[in-house]
């Protein structure tokens, strides 16, 4: 769809760029060696926000294609014995390619003797260890990564395969300007946000992005971890954001729990735009990379940045090795 925003950061840009992105990858014709891999045992692997792309690619598999489905970080993937053998699928996703964890993963998964697919962006110089590579998108011109994530899972869409949830996805594609009105942030705003299955990852990806790009002390649960215990840390400095669905009787104990302690909430439901739970966590993720940018015009702050305007900050990130 045709955006009619101005683009101000290259965050914006990228964001309203995904509709696009997201149906060229549903058009491009599947790899021949795809059919036969669905029959088999599948790990997803990432960091960052390719973990959540893991998550919520494994959500897509259990739903859709076989239980047989996990996600596993990459440093744990790296760190920890791994229950797959040979001739199981290791999706590994990094969108430039270079994250060493995620690379070492590809590695061992290679000498087990695994088939290793890597996803990542175009042009990356990415191939070692991989049986087969997909590419997404363009690389990321900022920090704040949003069509890498997306355009990554538009491929796990195509290779499932199912053909109402390639419809659903193209219905959030177009539903990516509405949703409720995004609430006032300030600098010492407390953001929790919650989210319940795929949706804990939707919450956990755009917690990342507030704190990349907006600089915010925002915090992610899932629905019962927060009620069990996280739930006091909430006060009238907080704001509470529900990624939620009216499926999930279990929310209502939210609801409750807030009222009562009269702290403020939203609830951000697909279904109240016409959305399926298939596709309900991609406009989700949208709605909240918004609220991000939303959020960063509030505090006057360049979301493009990571921070490295300042000195201190620029330093040690140069220092970093990921």
């Amino acid at each position: 769809m045709e955006n009619t925003m101005i683009a101000s950061s290259k965050v914006q840009k990228n964001i309203f760029l995904q509709p696009q992105l997201i149906q060229e990858v549903l058009s491009k014709p599947c790899p021949a060696w795809m059919d036969e891999l669905k029959k088999r045992r599948i790990y997803f692997v990432g960091i960052g926000t390719s973990y959540y792309a893991a998550q919520v690619a494994a959500w897509l598999w259990r739903s859709c294609v076989s239980a047989e489905a996990h996600a596993v970080h990459s440093f744990d993937f790296v760190r920890t014995p791994q229950p797959f053998r040979q001739d199981d699928i290791v999706v590994l996703f990094s969108h430039s390619g270079s994250k060493s964890f995620t690379l070492n993963a590809a590695e061992i998964a290679h000498k087990v003797g695994a088939v290793t697919v890597g996803i990542t962006c175009q042009g990356s110089p990415w191939s070692d260890h991989l049986s087969h590579r997909l590419e997404t998108c363009e690389r990321e011109d900022v920090g704040v990564f949003t069509k890498s994530l997306t355009t990554a899972l538009a491929w796990i869409v195509r290779w499932i395969g199912n053909s109402e949830v390639e419809k659903w996805i193209t219905s959030a594609c177009s539903q990516i300007e509405t949703g409720p009105a995004f609430p006032l942030i300030n600098k010492d705003s407390d953001v929790i946000l919650l989210g319940d299955t795929v949706r804990e990852w939707v919450a956990r990806e755009i917690c990342l992005k507030f704190q990349e790009a907006a600089y915010l002390r925002a915090r992610p649960f899932g629905l019962e971890e927060f009620l069990h215990g996280p739930r006091i840390s909430a006060d009238h400095r907080s704001n509470v954001i529900c990624f939620s669905t009216p499926q999930e009787n279990r929310w209502e104990m939210i609801r409750q729990y807030l009222q009562t302690i009269e702290v403020p909430f939203l609830e951000v439901q697909a279904e109240n735009v016409g959305l399926s739970a298939s596709a309900g966590w991609l406009w989700q993720i949208f709605w909240g990379q918004r609220f991000t940018l939303d959020a960063c015009q509030q505090l006057g702050v360049d979301p493009d940045t990571l921070r490295t305007h300042e000195v201190r900050y620029k330093k040690a990130r140069e220092a970093l090795k990921l």
